[in-house]
């Protein structure tokens, strides 16, 4: 199964803004999950940051090569089911032993 979660890649396949259209195709590092008026510092510009609490639902940070709707580059905020997961969470078990055996 693939999975969301922080520190893994994925490959941006959607955008809401025209800023964010530009980084379809990008493999991106998910660095978190926020939550409407969570508050936390952004690992690449280093500012605080809250997110607003009218968002209609919680968005990924993202680093890499893209462009954040402000035109800041080195991050993204992107909805999940904008996101393809690019590695599984873990091997099937034959897939274990192929590897080990």
């Amino acid at each position: 199964m693939f999975q969301l979660r922080p520190g893994s890649l994925a490959m941006v396949i959607g955008a809401q803004t025209p800023a964010g259209r530009g980084n379809i195709g990008k493999s991106v590092e998910l660095f978190g999950l926020f939550q409407p008026g969570e508050t936390f510092l952004n690992p690449v510009n280093g500012v605080m940051t809250r997110m607003p609490l009218t968002m209609p639902q919680p968005l990924w940070l993202v680093t890499g090569d893209v462009v954040a709707f402000d035109g800041q580059s080195g991050f993204a905020f992107v909805r999940a089911g904008h996101l393809m997961p690019l590695q599984p969470d873990s091997l099937p078990e034959e897939m274990h032993c192929r590897e080990a055996c």
